[in-house]
């Protein structure tokens, strides 16, 4: 290398130095624009093209009044205003601008995430239905196969109920209940955790007629999703789909028993219902069973295709691990134990140990879950070391996740149509592995207190960044603040009547979804509020499930409010942007790129002008060589062909007097007998016919007469 730097000239070191540091400038520059085109103090500009919508819609009653009368803790309830059918307005309660411990918002938060699986309801709604805008709602389900299926909950922003997001959702729900009860106990919300389980399990229940069935889905795609109106005229046929022991489902048997074993470990240690535990377990033994029995081991869109629309399973040996991990949570039985590391093992295998979590997807959180159970025994090293390795991929991201700039964890092929639920996901299992650890320590090992900060550092940026500190300035709970979405992609709560006018009637959704989460912004932080955009707008049980729990922990242990309780209402400017830069920065970072390309190429051009002429000059003469060679070639070829054409010119001159001297006809009889002439008289039979081309002898030509000395000569035979 030092011989290689020799060998170049000084003055060409000093401009590439020179060039390289120009780059640098430029490239600091713009990377510092893109970070300030989404900075929390980027002034505020009406201009942006969802603001105008969003403050029209949220401005009709001054937003968040500074007062003192919200209720105390153990009081506190939600205001007719919060559940009315005909209000699109702000929310009635008032920032608690000086904190209290527990916080006064977060309490508001989970009450309103409560709230929004009331909105979920289907089937005959109960006396105590706090969401007064709905109505009772297929109440007819199951009775094509037979069976009362009416109940559960709607999955999403339509009227489909789907079974594998659904026990997801009720196990997340469960977990972290479970995890962070005391959170529940200090919002005064058990009552409605247990509302809201209960009614999600007791269409479980019925889910599960008998020990070798199981309904998965109830609707069809095809038709519901040609249909966008309130709950009362919700299209048919719903038609019911099954799995059983002769079309095996192993996924989302093992899922519905993950979620029996949960939740029946929460109404037996917290909510000490054990006649409600026992039937959960119950269920849950029977329906595991099942997935290991009933064979082949399949996912359940092989036998039921109508799931392929929306829930397409990727696999089933993490639903039959995450089921065995749960087993043993409820039952402590050592069998459960080992089957959950048999089927992790056959994860592993096949996949890489360290995927990030969704209702598809939940080796991560056996993992979790395994550690919290095996802590000081012979088998905690297995777990102990995943799930580090989880979380340390999850709070250091590496390929396929990262963080957008402004701090959302964020996997690309997976995040794209919800990244709210992929980092909630992440939050809630990395806050429960910290919980963990933190009590398996004493206090005295520094690098695990260490860990404990940073997993604490990563799930407060994520829940913060839900709840406002993001470049929009959006809490992405729907209901909580003016900069809330107004527009989530919902046929329950948007009032419409018509698929093809989904965005513009009506002009403000009939309803308020509050405490819904909605999808949330893309890879650049960028959230477009519209309903069509389902991707960033819709909202789904799995969605809230986590952020449920996360929302308890925050109760527990927060020392100040939520993000959005000092935000202005307004949604800033937020340029836009192409991987992760503002596109003007974008644009000026490859123009000044390919600036400093081409004047890379303009100095190597000068300092090797005298080589670069030479070369100029040698190929210009081979060109001008190769243009005199081509014209010779073209000169001697005219010749030739000149040369040849008069060759056939005289052959053809030759050919034609060939055919005139054929052409001479010498009719003999016409003449004379003269005994000295040499001629004689030729009879009729002997008369001479020369017919050039003639095919035979005495065809038709014109008779001819020369003179005697251009005749030929006959010798008479």
């Amino acid at each position: 290398m030092a011989s290689l730097r020799h060998s170049i000239p000084k003055r060409i070191q000093s401009f590439t130095f020179l060039l390289l540091l120009i780059i640098a400038c430029l490239h600091v520059t713009v990377r510092a624009a893109s970070k300030g085109a989404s900075n929390s103090d980027m002034p505020f500009d009406d201009s942006y093209p969802d603001n105008k919508t969003t403050i029209a819609k949220n401005t009709t009653e001054p937003p968040y009044q500074t007062t003192k009368t919200w209720p105390p803790v153990g009081e506190l309830t939600v205001s007719s205003s919060d559940n009315d059918d005909n209000s699109n307005k702000t929310p009635a309660k008032d920032y608690d601008t000086d904190h209290t411990f527990p916080d006064r918002e977060y309490i508001r938060l989970l009450d309103y995430s409560f709230l929004f699986y009331e909105a979920q309801r289907s089937g005959k709604l109960p006396k105590n239905q706090r969401v007064t805008w709905r109505n009772d709602s297929a109440v007819n389900d199951g009775k094509d196969a037979g069976y009362d299926l009416s109940g559960g909950y709607y999955d999403a922003g339509d009227y489909i109920k789907f079974i594998l997001p659904y026990t997801f959702t009720m196990t997340q729900i469960c977990w972290g209940a479970l995890e962070f009860y005391d959170g529940y106990e200090l919002a005064n919300q058990t009552q409605y955790l247990d509302e809201m389980v209960r009614w999600g399990m007791d269409w479980l229940i019925k889910a599960h007629p008998n020990n070798n069935t199981l309904y998965v889905q109830i609707g069809i795609d095809e038709v519901d999703n040609t249909y966008w109106g309130p709950d009362t005229g919700i299209p048919t046929p719903r038609p019911s789909f099954f799995v059983s022991n002769t079309k095996p489902g192993t996924d989302v048997m093992a899922d519905a028993a993950a979620a029996f074993a949960a939740c029946s470990a929460l109404y037996r240690d917290k909510l000490h219902d054990t006649t409600y535990a026992t039937t959960l377990a119950t269920h849950a033994t029977d329906l595991f069973r099942l997935a290991e029995t009933a064979l082949p081991h399949q996912v359940y869109q092989t036998v039921v295709p109508a799931a392929s629309c929306c829930y397409p399973s990727a696999g089933y040996n993490d639903e039959l691990a995450w089921a065995s991990a749960w087993l043993f949570r409820l039952t402590q039985d050592v069998a459960y134990s080992a089957k959950a590391a048999l089927y992790t093992d056959e994860i592993n295998h096949s996949s890489v140990d360290t995927p990030p979590t969704n209702w598809d997807e939940k080796s991560s959180l056996v993992y979790i879950l395994m550690h919290g159970l095996t802590q000081g025994t012979a088998n905690a090293t297995k777990w102990s070391t995943l799930a580090r390795k989880f979380a340390e991929f999850t709070v250091n991201p590496s390929k396929p996740c990262a963080f957008t700039p402004g701090g959302l964890y964020y996997c690309y092929g997976l995040s794209g149509e919800d990244s709210s639920v992929v980092a909630a996901n992440a939050a809630l299992a990395i806050q429960i592995f910290a919980a963990q650890l933190s009590k398996g320590s004493t206090g005295s090992n520094p690098a695990v207190m260490a860990q404990i900060e940073r997993y604490n550092n990563f799930t407060q940026t994520q829940i913060r960044y839900l709840l406002g500190n993001n470049p929009e300035k959006m809490p992405y709970m729907v209901g909580v603040h003016p900069n809330s979405p107004v527009n989530p992609h919902s046929a329950l709560a948007a009032g419409g009547r018509s698929a093809s006018t989904l965005d513009t009637e009506p002009e403000n959704e009939a309803h308020v979804l509050k405490g819904a989460l909605v999808g949330g912004p893309d890879k650049n932080d960028r959230f477009m509020d519209q309903r069509s955009n389902w991707r960033q707008s819709e909202v789904a049980l799995d969605y809230n499930a986590p952020f449920t729990g996360l929302l308890a922990y925050q109760v527990m242990t927060a020392r100040e409010p939520p993000p959005y309780v000092t935000i202005p209402p307004g949604r800033p400017h937020v340029a836009a942007q192409v991987n992760g830069m503002a596109l003007g920065s974008f644009i000026v970072t490859v123009l000044a790129y390919v600036f400093a390309f081409l004047v890379l190429i303009a100095i190597a051009c000068y300092y090797k002008r005298n080589l670069l002429r030479t070369w100029w000059a040698t190929r210009k003469a081979r060109t001008s060589s190769a243009m005199l060679e081509s014209e010779k070639a073209v000169d001697d070829s005219h010749v030739t062909t000149s040369s040849e054409e008069h060759q056939a010119l005289d052959l053809a001159h030759i050919n034609d007097s060939e055919d005139q001297l054929k052409s001479l006809v010498v009719v003999t009889s016409s003449l004379p007998y003269s005994s000295g002439s040499g001629l004689g008289h030729a009879s009729d039979s002997t008369i001479d016919t020369y017919s050039a081309g003639a095919s035979t002898p005495g065809s038709a030509r014109p008779l001819l007469y020369a003179s005697h000395a251009s005749l030929p000569s006959f010798t008479e035979k």
